[in-house]
């Protein structure tokens, strides 16, 4: 049976060929109650234009238990139903929704039986960008290809890097994560055509800005559907400490 629930958008991957669709995104958020819910598939770029949401919207829709990803917060879509009801602007409104629902470490959120939620970050110590084949693989690359063919598709340029995260929760654990987010993957395509090091830069405004101690960062972690020990970075929360009442994610 189908809820209608409104969701604050908190996370968006970076897109990727599918079998069955043009291409899927997975999109994770919050209930008005608290909960955590992961959306997928979204084509989110072939949604109607007003249905197009952005992070930080708060949409409506008809959603079900996922059938089949038994993954607690996953659910389905009715996407016709979807549409955008809000954008909240301002960090104090995203706090009310996001900071009750963080977690002091990984090892708490896994204890918790969650595969998705954020992580309160300690420090940030790198960012590593390994170089990838700038093509699709084989299957994703031949699903593309053939849809491309058939269906008005839309170019989805495959990025050539795997970018990790070097980081310490507030328990003291290190982590090196995968970082899957619609953000970073943008950031790289347009640092491309302004820098001659894309990848500099983006450490630099990483590392020495928006995860720096001005500001309280947790991470949004995800994990692998089939791999469910393995956890990735969806997104990030990065309140300025000017602007929210206490100097902990906490409370």
């Amino acid at each position: 049976m189908d809820d209608l629930e409104r969701i604050l958008v908190t996370v968006r991957t970076y897109p990727t060929p599918s079998t069955h669709y043009q291409e899927t995104v997975c999109i994770g958020g919050i209930s008005e109650d608290g909960q955590w819910r992961r959306l997928y598939p979204v084509s989110l770029r072939y949604l109607w234009k007003e249905q197009q949401f952005r992070t930080w919207d708060v949409v409506q829709a008809r959603i079900q238990p996922a059938k089949a990803d038994s993954r607690p917060e996953s659910r389905r879509a009715h996407l016709p139903t979807l549409e955008v009801i809000r954008h909240l602007d301002t960090w104090p409104a995203r706090c009310d929704w996001v900071r009750p629902t963080i977690r002091e470490s990984l090892q708490r959120l896994q204890e918790a039986g969650q595969s998705l939620a954020p992580v309160a970050v300690a420090s940030v110590k790198d960012l590593v960008a390994k170089k990838t084949s700038d093509e699709w693989d084989g299957k994703r690359a031949r699903n593309l290809k053939r849809r491309m063919l058939f269906d008005p598709t839309l170019p989805l340029e495959k990025i050539p890097y795997e970018f990790r995260l070097i980081w310490e929760d507030e328990g003291g654990a290190e982590h090196d994560s995968l970082v899957i987010s619609w953000e970073l993957a943008q950031t790289w395509r347009q640092y491309r055509h302004k820098y001659s090091d894309p990848i500099a830069q983006m450490r630099t405004k990483l590392l020495d800005d928006m995860f720096s101690q001005k500001n309280q960062v947790a991470f949004f972690m995800g994990n692998h559907s089939r791999f469910r020990n393995i956890f990735m970075v969806c997104g990030w929360f990065i309140p300025p400490r000017s602007e929210v009442d206490s100097d902990s994610l906490f409370g």
